[in-house]
């Protein structure tokens, strides 16, 4: 088993993956298009000239989901090792409120972008991407402890050998809506 199918360590590397993958597709995109210039350009100016610009806003919107499906496995992981100290669950709570938060701005990222002439601007984006992506790399030895599991229930011996009830209620239905 590889060390990213391990629990639930696929979230954050799913997250990093797919947000380091929305800036690169879409910066190759407007370089090959020449929309920007390729030496440092502005996060937001790689995603804000049709068609990078609609492939920026959907991989940054799944990124702000993922982010979102992260921080609430982390927060139920640290609410589960520490169900009963008040003082760690307040601070998981506004952790778990201040990273939705993030995720909401992801998305206001992903779907406004704009054009602003800052050096401070591109530093800031810049360093904003690097750090949030090697934030996320940091849960994965966590998140490998923890895994889902669903239970099936198969009413029958094969999909096509279903019980009469099941098909008499089918056929009626059919029946009763034809005209």
């Amino acid at each position: 088993m590889w060390w990213f199918q391990q629990g639930l360590s696929f979230l954050p590397v799913a997250l990093v993956v797919w947000s380091a993958a929305s800036f690169i597709f879409s910066y190759i995109t407007a370089i090959t298009l020449h929309h920007v210039d390729p030496l440092v350009p502005y996060i937001s100016d790689t995603g804000t000239i049709p068609p990078e610009r609609c492939l920026f806003g959907i991989m940054l919107n799944i990124s702000a989901f993922l982010g979102m499906a992260t921080m609430y496995v982390r927060y139920k992981q640290v609410h589960a090792l520490n169900p009963e100290k008040s003082k760690i669950t307040k601070l998981n709570k506004i952790g778990l409120t201040l990273g939705l938060m993030s995720c909401f701005g992801l998305c206001i990222i992903a779907n406004f972008q704009g054009y602003t002439a800052h050096l401070i601007s591109t530093v800031s984006e810049w360093s904003l991407a690097f750090s949030f992506l090697s934030f996320f790399l940091t849960y994965i030895r966590d998140f490998q402890k923890i895994s889902l599991r669903a239970i099936v229930s198969l009413h029958g011996q094969t999909l096509y050998n279903t019980p009469q009830s099941f098909l008499t209620d089918e056929q009626t239905l059919l029946v009763a809506g034809s005209i």
